[in-house]
């Protein structure tokens, strides 16, 4: 065990190191310009000072999905528990579904509740809320004598499972364009290490200990974002120009700002102060969005069309197939007839979860689009392979090589990795505008944690009904769709600002409008 958690260590070291010396020439250019003129290496000295403190903010803020990774991977650590002799609490089949299921019931309200919270408060002071819900329901895990109990402490956990949207909007208003894609998925990275500590946890202690571990860890969570700054994005557009300010000096960039170009010189320097102003995310366009009324802020093209395309990727997201098998991993292998047993199954998937996130890291630039076709091709195949096996074994009694089955499912979670399971959740932080990229994402995480529960809730019942063969054959047809999707639908923000991705969803109307704005700037 301990060799395997350094070798995870020493991967991720790599690639973090990879991605900084890839990256500092691209990065160069989205920082003060005066860095321009220092000599070449202490400017990547800085670069790298900077990549360092972005890394450290997205680690305490992604640290919240560790505990969350341990409420997902908790029903896989407790049910086989449950189901043992000597168990003091005795579940049954519908019981245990009501478990697995139960977080994600309350979802929508804390999706809603902290995702405005994200604008009125902040994102950090937000992220700190979501702990008081996760440390009572663990507390109460940990000291639970019923089933009334169990389900009470499931049940709270929802609130903060549905909540990564800040942490999301966090990442995104912190981090440099060329690098966004790659924070983002450091807070995956920390979601498959969340479960695969719940696992090896369960494989050694009881489940309450388990749960008074992830206690102790949220009292952590909730003190450290205490370190951070807070984004200066969300710091100015609540007129606090002096905290923005010294937010970026911890940060050690600063972005153009609007009320900083009358003391430029004349052109041609104001020519590049607008290039500049292009690329900053607080633009023109983010000020237009002020100015207009709620009722057309929230059923205006850059509302609208995002969250049609964020729907529908959660749709996709949801009939591929993956959450079931992360929620009833012991029975899919069982009713799938894979020999090895459900715990080892269940390191196995996420030590794949965790693989894949890893691999990932080093696709960060590459484009959505591509990354979504890659991921739901490479989905479809592997659990092809699954269903091919069980059609041609269908009826046999003893059918051979039935350790190695679980390979494609390895595979299958891999490739999950690369777009299917992370994106849908965080190009909600990316595509909508500043007014109301709160409110949005919580609407938007709590559609999609509502289709995540009828996926696990009507799983049983779809199997009783339609055999698990036809289920996971609709599962790889419905990888394929989703691949389609990435490669024709979905909208791409990889290699732009935030304000480049809204004006994407904007009308011919508000372009020509915003166009007539700004060559009034100076």
């Amino acid at each position: 065990m301990y060799f395997r958690i350094f070798f995870v260590q020493t991967v991720s070291a790599f690639v973090f190191t990879y991605y900084l010396k890839s990256s500092r020439t691209t990065e160069a250019a989205l920082y003060n310009i005066q860095t321009v003129s220092q000599p070449s290496s202490n400017m990547l000295n800085k670069i790298s000072v900077i990549h360092l403190k972005l890394f450290f903010t997205t680690s305490v803020m992604s640290f919240q999905q560790f505990v969350i990774g341990g409420v997902f991977g908790f029903s896989a650590v407790i049910l086989p528990q449950l189901e043992l002799s000597d168990a003091l609490v005795k579940v049954d089949a519908d019981q245990a579904s009501w478990i697995a299921s139960l977080p994600l019931l309350l979802c929508p309200i804390g999706s809603l509740v902290f995702g405005y919270l994200s604008d009125r408060f902040g994102r950090k002071l937000s992220l700190q809320l979501t702990y008081v819900p996760l440390l009572i329901s663990w507390s109460l895990l940990s000291n639970a004598a019923c089933l009334k109990d169990i389900y009470i402490g499931r049940l709270l956990s929802g609130l903060a499972t549905g909540t990564g949207g800040v942490i999301y909007m966090y990442i995104a208003e912190t981090s440099p364009t060329d690098s966004r894609p790659f924070f983002l998925l450091i807070y995956t990275l920390f979601v498959g290490l969340g479960l695969m500590t719940s696992a090896i946890l369960g494989a050694l202690f009881h489940w309450r200990t388990v749960a008074a571990v992830f206690a102790v860890m949220c009292a952590v969570g909730f003190v450290i974002p205490f370190f951070v700054p807070s984004p200066p994005m969300w710091l100015r557009s609540r007129k606090r120009e002096t905290e923005a300010k010294l937010a970026e000096k911890w940060f050690g960039f600063e972005l153009d700002r609007i009320d900083d170009l009358p003391t430029l010189p004349p052109p041609p320097c104001a020519a590049a102060a607008m290039a500049t102003l292009t690329r900053a995310d607080s633009t023109v366009g983010a000020i237009m969005d002020t100015n207009v009324s709620c009722w057309s802020l929230y059923t205006g093209p850059t509302v609208w069309k995002p969250t049609l395309a964020a729907i529908a990727f959660f749709c996709c997201q949801q009939a591929s197939g993956f959450y079931v098998l992360l929620f009833y991993s012991v029975d899919v292998m069982r009713d799938c007839r894979v020999s090895i047993d459900g715990m080892t199954a269940a390191v196995y998937l996420c030590a794949a979860r965790l693989a894949g996130t890893i691999v990932s890291l080093i696709f960060q630039s590459a484009p959505k689009r591509k990354l979504t076709t890659f991921s739901g091709l490479g989905m479809c195949v592997s659990m092809s392979t699954v269903v091919g096996y069980l059609y041609a074994f269908n009826g046999v009694s003893d059918p051979p090589a039935t350790d190695f089955l679980i390979v494609p499912f390895l595979f299958y979670v891999f490739f999950a990795m690369f777009a299917v399971l992370p994106l849908p959740w965080s190009v909600c932080g990316e595509m909508f505008p500043m007014a109301v990229k709160g409110t949005m994402n919580g609407v938007l995480y709590s559609c999609g944690y509502e289709l995540m529960f009828g996926a696990i809730k009507v799983y049983p019942m779809l199997v009783d009904m339609l055999g698990i063969r036809a289920f996971w054959t609709a599962c790889a047809c419905m990888c394929f769709v989703t691949s389609l999707f990435g490669a024709f639908v979905l909208p791409e923000t990889t290699g732009k600002t935030l304000n480049e991705i809204t004006d994407g969803f904007r009308s011919s109307k508000d372009k020509a409008r915003k166009r007539v704005i700004k060559p009034q700037i100076p």
